[in-house]
């Protein structure tokens, strides 16, 4: 392929999680002369087959996008992948259950991990294939780098001129309190069975993020009452029914419950951050900062062992209390946080992940891949509307991802000028040219390097 011909497909399914990530990633893109496409999954991969032949970077490797990727394959698209959600899982065995599909992975050149410990995790999956496991770490970790975060110092001094000295406590409980009623909602566990074989979880593990989903409730009273004085923010996961939170916490009035914006911000303001196996662990540890691990039930084999690695451990309400109590606590990490780190993610030192994966993309643009046959590519465009079709069926469906109100959740509404201002606030910071930004339809936008036509 040649220079004009460099084109790179970027779905983004959490903008809070992925955005900013994904347009450093397309700032380095565009710096090697890559034109790229990124936008919300849901309403980019209707339109695929009306995108010009590229790299698509799949944001996994599951079950659920094997017919996605298999349609980029055949419209003449090339096809890598990372795993947005592959840098804290129970156990190996357990995540390539979960997060892996050989018919979706059999289709990928590449897949960009996170750190040795994930690579090593896939390989008795990827033995064998042709695909190539790059580590690489994940632009998200390129946010928290200290050359990086005055991206956040704005929105990190409102957050605090708004709440003062707050707790914040991040809920991880998706399949437990799911925005689309997957799991147990509420007080009994009557759908657990069905959430867990749909989940690729075992049941026993279900019911004990359960049993820990209510000791947050149980503690969240306590911890409010014990701190009059101090806000307490409960943020929910994505995928979560902030209802739900919001009911619980209606009787308690220091108690918010937010999910808005960047998750960044609220780890670099807040005192005290609380969590039970969640990747924001790993985050604020990546941010010179500790988490506390409420812990008050423990079953070795359910538990998410990356997450604790990095945190301070409160084994009861007392401890948890007491830690909230002690200032200062969460800006003395441990000594030994880098060594713990460096195995997971491969871009703790050296080039950034952004860097290494343009660079990767770049060197796979210059190889000689055959392109699919007319029969091939008109079998594909058939397959898309296909799927175009059963997706307008589903977004009926309130319980489907494709309905609009879940997946505009997940990524709100954006201007082509929001994205712009976006670019060139993250340029500044790594001095890099500005590229051009055009609409091209609901909240997917064409990035292209300044002055590339």
């Amino acid at each position: 392929m040649n220079m004009a011909s460099k084109h790179l497909i970027l779905p983004v399914e959490t903008a809070a999680r992925e955005l900013d990530a994904k347009l450093l990633l397309s700032l380095h893109a565009a710096g090697r002369g890559i034109t790229v496409t990124l936008g919300n999954y849901a309403l980019l991969s209707l339109n695929i087959h009306k995108l010009a032949p590229g790299i698509y970077l799949s944001h996994n490797f599951t079950s659920g996008r094997d017919r996605i990727i298999g349609i980029a394959r055949k419209l003449g698209h090339r096809v890598v992948a990372l795993d947005e959600e592959g840098l804290v899982w129970i156990n190996a065995e357990i995540y390539r259950r979960r997060r892996t599909n050989k018919g979706a992975m059999a289709n990928l050149e590449a897949i960009f991990a996170w750190g040795s410990e994930q690579a090593e995790a896939l390989e008795p999956v990827t033995r064998g294939m042709p695909v190539q496991v790059i580590l690489a770490g994940n632009p998200r970790a390129d946010l928290l780098r200290p050359g990086m975060r005055s991206l956040y110092s704005e929105r990190v001094a409102a957050l605090k001129a708004e709440f003062g000295d707050f707790i914040l406590i991040n809920s991880n409980f998706g399949w437990i309190n799911h925005a689309l009623a997957r799991g147990s909602t509420g007080d009994g566990m009557e759908n657990l069975q069905a959430a867990a074989k749909k989940a690729g979880f075992p049941f026993e593990y279900l019911k004990h993020r359960y049993e820990i989903y209510r000791e947050i409730v149980t503690a969240l009273p306590a911890i409010s009452q014990r701190f009059p004085n101090r806000h307490i923010i409960l943020r929910p996961h994505p995928s979560e029914n902030d209802r739900k939170w919001r009911d619980i916490s209606q009787a308690l009035p220091n108690v918010t419950v937010r999910y808005d914006s960047d998750l960044i911000p609220w780890l670099l303001a807040a005192s005290h951050i609380v969590h039970n196996g969640c990747t924001t662990a790993v985050e604020t540890a990546l941010l010179d900062r500790i988490a506390i691990s409420f812990r008050p039930r423990i079953v070795e084999e359910h538990e998410i062992p990356q997450s604790h690695k990095v945190s301070l451990e409160a084994r009861t309400l007392e401890q948890l209390i007491g830690f909230l109590a002690t200032e200062g606590l969460t800006d003395n990490p441990p000594k030994n946080r880098n060594a713990i780190l460096e195995h997971m993610i491969a871009s703790m030192s050296g080039p950034s992940s952004s860097q290494r994966i343009a660079a990767a993309l770049d060197e796979l643009f210059t190889r000689e891949v055959s392109g699919p046959g007319l029969w091939r590519r008109l079998a594909g465009r058939a397959t898309a509307m296909t799927r175009k079709i059963d997706k307008y069926v589903e977004h009926f469906d309130t319980s489907a991802p494709s309905n609009p109100s879940y997946y505009s959740h997940k990524f709100p509404p954006i201007s082509a000028g929001q994205i712009a201002a976006r670019l060139q606030s993250i340029a500044g910071l790594i001095n890099a040219e500005v590229p051009e930004v055009q609409q091209i339809s609901e909240r997917v936008f064409r990035i292209s390097p300044r002055g590339a036509g």
